[in-house]
């Protein structure tokens, strides 16, 4: 199973944007999740294609049970967001790559913002985890995939508590 998505957002795909770009809502998103900001930069300019890329540390226990099996104490997720510049009426897509340091296992996901106007965008995500770890791997990918789809619907609610709390 694949992680596939579709949310509202109720500001515009600029907004958005820009949330992510921020480095205190990279920091807020982070302290939800359990992680630690290590490091964070944006690569280009937001009115243009560009690339956010972060580094997060987290502990192990924060996974789901069964990876908690073979992966200890604490972990570092690399994400690199490459974002294409904004069509005619603003909707932007980023590929992202997400691959965790101490463990071989990895996430590939596009997101697409689709404009709605000045006040909605619909964002969709599809995305997929690799895990390559012998007997179990299966086991570890459909069990981190439900946490996948709780991040991305966690990153859409943050992101509009953000927006809306800095208007």
């Amino acid at each position: 199973m694949a992680l596939e998505t579709e949310l509202v957002i109720p500001h515009s795909a600029q907004d958005i944007i820009e949330a992510y770009a921020d480095r205190d809502f990279n920091e807020h998103l982070s302290k939800k999740v359990g992680a630690k900001l290590l490091s964070f930069e944006v690569n280009g300019p937001l009115d243009g294609a560009f690339e956010i890329v972060t580094e997060q540390s987290m502990a192990a226990d924060k996974l789901p049970d069964i990876a908690k099996k073979v992966i200890k104490g604490e972990v570092s997720v690399h994400v690199t967001h490459a974002w294409g510049a904004p069509d005619a009426s603003g909707s932007r897509r980023a590929d992202t790559e997400v691959k965790i340091s101490s463990a071989p296992v990895s996430a590939s996901s596009a997101q697409n913002l689709h404009a709605r106007g000045e006040q909605e965008t619909l964002s969709t995500v599809r995305g997929e985890v690799n895990v390559n770890i012998p007997l179990i791997g299966k086991k570890i990918k459909a069990a981190a995939e439900p946490y996948m789809r709780k991040f991305v619907d966690l990153q859409a609610r943050e992101v509009s508590a953000w927006i809306s709390g800095r208007g």
